[in-house]
């Protein structure tokens, strides 16, 4: 939601926030789950509740965010229910170009298909892309990249 909801411009660079948070939040409950912190059998129920906090924050804060921009426009085909969202996301301003963009994208996803996940197993045009993707998401998970 985030990346999706961000300027152009600043796009990537959300997309990496994001992650960088991810990686943030497994190292600091790995570090919460110590024996020494909140590890020890007696404050382990506090810990397993210490998630529900920020999902609380986040259920009672996420009714008053708008849609997404490019949701708006490109699946319900509301161009003023996605002006409205820009202008409450970014600001008073203009912003027809980035509306003008998400309308390119949407022509660009027309002439596209989408795959099921078993057409895009047996496709030989993606085979080393899947491959790829399979070696470098286990490599990840397995390497600990992420407590780092």
């Amino acid at each position: 939601y985030a990346g999706e909801i961000s300027p152009k411009k600043l796009r990537g660079f959300i997309n990496v926030t994001t992650t960088v948070f991810l990686a943030l939040g497994k190292s600091v409950a790995r570090i919460l789950g110590l024996r020494e912190l909140l590890g020890s059998q007696s404050l382990w129920p506090m810990l397993m509740a210490s998630c529900g906090f920020p999902a609380l924050v986040q259920l009672v804060a996420l009714p008053f965010f708008p849609e997404s921009p490019p949701y708006l426009l490109m699946h319900k085909g509301d161009q003023e229910g996605c002006k409205k969202a820009i202008r409450q996301l970014w600001g008073e301003g203009q912003h027809q170009a980035e509306i003008d963009d998400i309308m390119k994208e949407k022509a660009t996803m027309k002439n596209t298909k989408i795959l099921s996940v078993l057409e895009l197993v047996k496709e030989p045009a993606f085979r080393w892309q899947l491959y790829m993707t399979i070696v470098l998401t286990a490599t990840i998970q397995l390497c600990g990249i992420n407590a780092v």
